[in-house]
């Protein structure tokens, strides 16, 4: 089976090579290739929703309104946790936050400069995430406050499903990947034969320097000649 690394041939086909070293051509199945870059605008949102105590109003491209209702009427200060800032820009492959929004698959915006906070003395700001939900309506689906006066709005919505990198990740089931031989079997036969001509080679010309050095050595010891042994004293010991 094909182990070697991938070379990408072309857009939708790699090249791979087996541990023979034979080369196949595999043709990767579309779910594979690329996607093109998501534009999400999801439009007409600018509806009150309440949740528990709050009620958050959700303009869409304009603003976002936090406050209390008491039998349809407003009670207390009405609290702007952010203005339009900018979305998310997915033709942006430097953006830090491109990872995370492929993996966890939803569109963003950012909502800044809304009331100040008595907590931090700063300006409340939110982000709206937009994820998909097929077949549902435009809906916040929670509110969260990771930060004091920093919200996340998670809003469901069907307008963005049709983008590649928004519908839900598809099931686990396998995907075929073809392949074939990127040589013709005659051709295949030619390169094995060139690869053990080559190793053939290759042993010969280690075999004759093997050879050489080893000649080379007994030449050397040949003309050394007898090693001169010192004459021993009457008392057994070398002078």
């Amino acid at each position: 089976q094909p182990c070697a690394p991938p070379q990408h041939h072309a857009e939708d086909v790699v090249t791979v090579a087996s541990r023979f070293k034979q080369r196949y051509e595999c043709r990767l199945p579309p779910a594979a290739g690329a996607a093109p870059n998501p534009q999400p605008h999801p439009g007409g949102l600018c509806s009150p929703q309440t949740k528990d105590w709050w009620t958050y109003e959700f303009c869409y491209g304009r603003h976002i309104q936090q406050y209390h209702l008491e039998e349809s009427e407003i009670k207390g200060d009405v609290l702007v946790l952010g203005y339009y800032q900018s979305a998310f820009d997915w033709d942006d492959e430097t953006a830090k936050a491109s990872k995370q929004h492929q993996l966890r698959r939803y569109h963003s915006q950012s909502y800044v400069n809304g009331s100040r906070c008595d907590l931090t003395g700063r300006a409340r700001e939110a982000e709206v995430r937009f994820l998909c939900e097929e077949g549902a309506g435009d809906y916040i689906a929670r509110v969260d406050e990771p930060q004091s006066c920093s919200y996340v709005l998670t809003v469901h919505t069907t307008r963005i499903c049709h983008h590649p990198f928004l519908r839900p990740a598809p099931g686990l089931a396998p995907q075929p990947i073809r392949c074939q031989p990127a040589l013709a079997p005659a051709q295949y036969v030619q390169y094995v034969r060139a690869q053990v001509s080559d190793t053939k080679r290759k042993v010969e010309e280690i075999s004759e320097e093997l050879r050489t050095l080893d000649t080379r050595l007994w030449s050397d010891r040949d003309s050394e000649g007898p090693s001169q042994t010192p004459e021993a004293t009457q008392d057994g010991m070398a002078p």
